[in-house]
């Protein structure tokens, strides 16, 4: 990748705040609503508000007094240099190893029946190094049995198995988020929510698998 500007470089570890500017700059107007930001790429409350606060505090974005950011003017340079280096090299995750990810779950959940839950990484053999992981599991009207969510990845199939019980709703939500842990940070690889039927009696039915896919840098 070409050099970044020393005040880019410093922002670089930031997860989130290179994809605020670019977003930003693709908008119209140069500005954006924060439920906007978050929800178009998919970042977190935290970790937009850690991003937002240096980009804040270092002059790259502001608020309007209609409460949206808008970029400021080394905000705006700032964005059109990291686009032209994406232009020049790609974007990193366009270069990164992908691997699947799957959730496999029953067709249907039934009420205080516990069922299996089972996520899964596919081998690669282009993996050459391990990664510490986060396999976040979130579970909405339903809960999770015993799990652990630290992991470490080799290029085999990474498989992590915990049980589900969902509670007195027609629906139970479950949501997986995978990171790897750096030196100071996290980095957001990927992940996925999927929507369960809850019925009050019957069968599970036989087990799906919801796939997406992770990209490793």
């Amino acid at each position: 990748m070409a050099e970044l500007p020393s005040d880019l470089k410093k922002l670089e570890t930031v997860l989130g705040a290179f994809d605020i500017l670019k977003y930003l700059y693709a908008q119209p107007d140069k500005a954006g609503d924060g439920d906007d930001i978050m929800d178009d790429l998919e970042l977190g409350t935290r970790r937009f508000d850690k991003a937002k606060r240096r980009l804040v505090t270092r002059n790259y974005i502001q608020m309007r007094s209609d409460y949206v950011y808008e970029l400021t003017r080394k905000g705006l340079e700032s964005a059109e240099i990291l686009l032209d280096i994406d232009k020049l090299h790609g974007d990193a995750s366009e270069g990164g190893i992908q691997r699947q990810l799957a959730l496999v779950l029953p067709r249907n959940f039934v009420y205080g029946t516990t069922s299996p839950l089972k996520i899964g990484i596919e081998p690669s053999s282009e993996f050459s190094d391990e990664a510490n992981l986060i396999v976040r599991v979130t579970p909405v009207n339903a809960a999770l049995g015993e799990y652990n969510e630290m992991a470490t990845l080799s290029s085999d199939a990474l498989i992590l198995e915990t049980t589900i019980t969902p509670s007195a709703f027609d629906k139970a939500r479950i949501k997986v988020e995978v990171y790897q842990m750096q030196e100071d940070d996290f980095a957001e690889l990927g992940g996925m929510y999927v929507d369960v039927v809850v019925v009050d009696e019957g069968d599970t039915g036989s087990e799906f698998a919801y796939t997406t896919d992770l990209t490793f840098a």
